[in-house]
């Protein structure tokens, strides 16, 4: 089994293509920038295969055309939404990161001082924390681990809500997990 090593991503090349995705459910907008501004316009891609596909051949074509020799695609931490992408992409020879939520709304009202949501503002907010270097790395669990960790979430779901359904109650006034 592989050690699971995460930290902080420092330092982006010149010759690198920063790829950015702001997760949903079912849509995706994704962005390609470089180091030194050029970029395109915010793309839209679905939560599917084929949209997965889109957004490799988007990655691919932006690429060649910069001239970049290494991309970086960064996405927020959203739990089960962003699973697809992160395996998706582990398959293909880029580095996958992450950004926590929290930095984002920050940078956001720092920008424009608007915590507003806009799809096409947040996969450039995603690309300003890049360059800042406040993305981890992400570590994809496969196997067993895999398993494991969704074993657990199933389980806490459960047991939420048995809880709810139950009406058993914390001395804090909330539910027991």
């Amino acid at each position: 089994m592989k050690k699971a090593g995460t930290g902080k991503v420092r330092g982006i090349k010149e010759d690198t293509l920063i790829v950015t995705i702001d997760i949903g459910l079912e849509m995706n907008r994704g962005y390609c920038t470089t180091t030194d501004g050029r970029d395109i316009k915010p793309f839209r891609f679905d939560n599917t295969r084929a949209g997965l596909d889109k957004l490799w051949s988007m990655i691919v074509l932006n690429k060649n055309r910069f001239g970049c020799n290494e991309v970086i695609v960064e996405y927020e931490s959203t739990g089960p939404y962003g699973e697809p992408i992160g395996h998706y992409l582990a398959k293909k020879p880029v580095k996958v990161v992450q950004v926590n939520p929290m930095h984002t709304k920050r940078v956001k009202e720092i920008n424009d001082n608007s915590p507003l949501k806009t799809d096409d503002k947040d996969p450039r907010v995603l690309a300003d924390i890049i360059l800042l270097g406040h993305s981890l790395s992400i570590v994809i669990p496969e196997g067993d681990a895999a398993y494991l960790r969704r074993l657990n979430n199933s389980r806490e779901r459960h047991v939420r809500e048995f809880c709810k359904k139950s009406a058993i109650v914390s001395p804090a006034g909330g539910f027991y997990p």
